[in-house]
């Protein structure tokens, strides 16, 4: 059987009738079948026999076929390769196509249709397995395209949601930036109602203060022109009592009692005066029933010094009657001889002219000039001395305890004791402020002061009290070089604490004005000469200059600025208001600054120096100075613009000068002085 070839496309040709003649067999034997014929349970009388001839011709067989007979006649094909010598002819279709009557046929083993019929199974079976493959294929693309299609409509549902979605996030973030918009308009607009209301408010404050400002300016150009009134009052009532008391002093005395009630009266009005200034003073503000008080007691004085008049007339007539009239008695007795000796004249009392006032202090006349006088004044030449000699007596009864090795200890903790809180001295707070000012009181009262592990008392030594007092002194003048030269304010709390310990200390203040004037000589004011034989290093030195450790001279500009610090210093100490409570008076107020200002006016400036101090003193002191004395101030600055600066110009020509001029114009044009910055207020401490 493998021996055989054949062409499958052959067998298949003819294979279609022998489906056909299967069938027909099959059909016809039906009948005659009886039982099993294939399978373990077939029997032998299945099959009918060969030459059975009940099975007749094709051409015999009925025409119709039951269904019974069509279902055995699907199951020939499986029963015939059981058939033993089975024929098939098999055609060529090629060869048929070309001679179908000369087609040859051959026959063909059974066990061959058995293999074609098992190829053919396959093959149906493959073709069937393709078609279900084909049909699961084209299932599962049909569930491909249907997920596709439902994964597009997914998509497209997805894209439309998310455009839905992206449009309404578009609609609602136009809608917020529409009410960003509309809210920052809302507010640009109630922001400008608000900035034109706070404008219009600050207009009216900026009104209601102009106004207060002018009211005040007012008010004080009022007090201001009442005080001048009461000071020229006061000037007015003091002539009065000059008069009236050169008048008495020109009465001989057995006469004086005709003046008892005036001077009775002279002696109320001066007392009432005195009252009403003290508390002018007091009250630091002047009223009009002042003014109006103070002219009626002018006036009572007035019409007082009128009736003293009348009466020393009157007696003077009396007298002059008196003599007439004894004279007239003496000639009498004269020409007749007959008089007796004549008793003495009265003397009439001088006239209030050839009377000299006993209650003024008149310096002794002196032909002889004053050998210092281009360069100081007498007053302040024995003030300096008196200030000189007090610390030089001083300086050299400490020199035991500074030449003292074993109180090498006892000097340092005073000096750490002092320098801690005068290095600290600050108006940053008053709290801060005043424990500086209790811990350098506690010293000088002798309390016991702790620094760090150490306890320092001035009563540690019998020269204790006058070292730290010097050490003080000489710390507090050293912080106008470390400190005030460059930072101006900081003048004012150190002053204040300055001033409080000045009053209770007096030697304190006395140390302080030495280690001062020995800065700077020039807040005297002494113009110090150089001395016949001295050298102009030691003429340096006693002017205030410094020399380095090589012997060189310091510049004019660091010079300059230390004295810059120490007329900082001493005008803060001058216009400093004494501590609340402190009953004792200011140890170095106004009169000495005004003392001072008149004093270097008086004498010839000299370059740079001059014009610094001066410019200093001006911008520190001069506003209460004005306020204090008024039209006299004025009278100053007028003698400074008009006479000590063309003085001043024809040795200086630096800009210290030009300071002094600048400051000058800006007083007269503005007409006042401002408030020098940092100055503390009379109720800060």
């Amino acid at each position: 059987m493998s021996n055989i070839s054949f062409n499958v496309d052959d067998l298949l040709a003819d294979f279609h009738p022998l489906k056909i003649s299967a069938l027909c067999n099959a059909a016809r034997i039906s009948p005659l079948i009886k039982g099993c014929t294939i399978g373990p349970n077939s029997t032998e009388n299945g099959l009918p026999k060969e030459n059975d001839s009940s099975l007749g011709n094709e051409a015999d067989r009925p025409a119709t076929v039951s269904k019974k007979h069509e279902r055995a006649a699907n199951d020939v094909g499986d029963r015939l390769k059981y058939v033993p010598d089975l024929t098939v002819t098999v055609r060529n279709p090629a060869r048929r196509s070309l001679d179908s009557s000369t087609c040859s046929a051959r026959r063909v083993d059974i066990s061959d249709c058995r293999a074609i019929s098992v190829k053919l199974h396959e093959q149906e079976l493959e073709l069937t397995r393709k078609k279900e493959m084909r049909k699961e294929m084209e299932r599962r693309q049909a569930r491909i395209r249907e997920a596709d299609r439902h994964r597009d409509l997914i998509h497209e549902d997805r894209i439309r949601r998310a455009s839905e979605e992206a449009a309404r996030r578009n609609q609602e973030y136009e809608q917020k930036i529409l009410e960003a918009s509309s809210a920052l308009a809302r507010q640009a607009e109630e922001y400008e109602k608000q900035r034109k209301a706070e404008i219009d408010r600050e207009n009216r404050r900026m009104a209601e203060v102009s106004l207060q400002l002018k009211l005040k300016q007012e008010e004080i150009k009022r007090r201001h022109a009442m005080f001048n009134a009461i000071l020229e009052q006061q000037a007015t009532f003091r002539k009065m009592t000059e008069v009236f008391n050169k008048t008495l002093l020109s009465v001989d005395k057995e006469y004086l009692g005709n003046f008892a009630s005036q001077n009775k009266s002279a002696y109320g009005l001066v007392k009432a005066f005195e009252q009403l200034f003290q508390s002018v003073r007091e009250n630091k503000e002047v009223k009009q029933e002042d003014v109006d008080r103070a002219c009626e007691l002018c006036k009572s004085m007035e019409q007082t010094n009128t009736e003293v008049f009348d009466i020393k007339n009157r007696l003077q007539q009396e007298i002059a009657e008196r003599i007439k009239k004894d004279e007239e008695q003496q000639q009498a007795q004269a020409a007749g001889k007959q008089q007796p000796q004549p008793a003495e004249a009265e003397v009439a009392p001088p006239s209030a002219q050839d009377t000299t006032d006993t209650n003024s202090k008149v310096a002794p006349s002196s032909n002889e000039p004053h050998p210092l006088a281009a360069f100081v004044s007498r007053e302040s030449l024995a003030f300096y001395s008196g200030i000189k000699s007090f610390y030089e007596q001083h300086q050299a009864a400490v020199k035991v305890l500074l030449d003292d090795a074993n109180m090498k200890s006892y000097r340092f903790n005073c000096q750490k004791v002092i320098n801690t809180p005068v290095n600290a001295i600050s108006a940053v707070s008053r709290e801060h402020f005043v424990d500086k000012f209790q811990r350098l009181d506690a010293l000088l009262a002798g309390h016991p002061v702790k620094i760090g592990d150490a306890v320092v008392s001035i009563d540690g030594h019998p020269l204790g009290r006058t070292y730290c007092t010097m050490l003080l002194a000489k710390k507090f003048v050293s912080q106008a070089d470390t400190m005030i030269s460059s930072n101006a304010p900081a003048a004012f709390p150190i002053a204040a604490i300055i001033v409080a310990l000045w009053q209770r200390y007096p030697d304190f203040g006395r140390f302080f004005l030495a280690y001062l004037h020995k800065e700077c000589p020039y807040l005297v004011p002494y113009f110090l000469p150089q001395l016949e034989g001295q050298s102009h290093e030691d003429y340096f030195k006693s002017i205030g200059y410094r020399y380095s450790s090589d012997g060189t001279l310091e510049q004019q500009d660091q010079y300059l600025k230390r004295m810059t610090g120490l007329v900082r210093l001493y005008s803060a100490v001058i216009v400093s208001n004494p501590r609340r409570g402190e009953t004792a008076p200011h140890p170095h107020s106004l009169e000495c600054g005004w003392r001072w200002l008149c004093s270097i006016l008086n004498l010839q400036p000299l370059p740079d120096i001059c014009a610094t101090l001066i410019t200093e003193f001006l911008a520190m002191a001069g506003g209460l100075l004005w306020a204090h004395y008024g039209k006299q101030f004025v009278k100053v600055l007028r003698v400074l613009q008009q006479q000590y600066l063309p003085a001043l110009n024809k040795v200086d020509e630096g800009g210290p000068k030009a300071r002094l001029e600048g400051l000058i114009a800006k007083i007269t044009a503005e007409g006042r002085i401002d408030r020098p910055e940092g100055m503390l207020s009379s109720d800060f401490w």
